[in-house]
């Protein structure tokens, strides 16, 4: 089992593309959490955010790595993403008849947990959470779609 939960904490309405492309980069603040078979890494919170909340992870930068290692582990390809806010761990990703979870520290090569789904339900739970996720840039600025940042999921 695989579940993806994420909250956007920016304020995506007031940004225009340029400022989205250039100044913030690509980033969409808020926060992430990563459930495989109940080994869970990152945060979000299950309540309504306070006004003024802000989470530290890149929701995009999340789903856009996710979608890339699914490209490369049907290309054969082991694939590993650095983590940004938990810098000092990776999760590296392996194929063979099912995905492979590794959620390792990088200083010491230590394996936290190792977690295996279907590549099915890995790429159906990222679909499902790339379409919410353009449903909020829809409801919020829908200008930001053309971003080259976010073109990066369509690929």
């Amino acid at each position: 089992m695989i579940k993806m939960n994420w909250i956007i904490t920016d304020d995506l309405s007031r940004i225009s593309i340029k400022e989205f492309e250039n100044e913030w980069n690509g980033i969409i603040s808020g926060y992430f959490e990563l459930n495989i078979n109940q080994s869970k890494e990152g945060f979000c919170p299950q309540r309504d955010l306070q006004k003024g909340e802000e989470g530290n992870e890149d929701v995009l930068f999340w789903l856009s790595h996710l979608k890339e290692a699914i490209s490369n582990l049907k290309e054969g390809k082991d694939y590993e993403m650095i983590l940004l806010t938990m810098n000092r761990y990776k999760i590296y990703m392996k194929y063979d008849d099912s995905v492979n979870f590794y959620f390792i520290n990088r200083n010491s090569n230590i394996v936290k947990w190792h977690e295996k789904i279907s590549m099915q339900e890995f790429e159906i739970e990222l679909s499902k959470n790339i379409n919410a996720f353009y449903q909020v840039l829809k409801e919020n600025n829908i200008e930001l779609l053309e971003s080259k940042w976010i073109m990066r999921l369509r690929e």
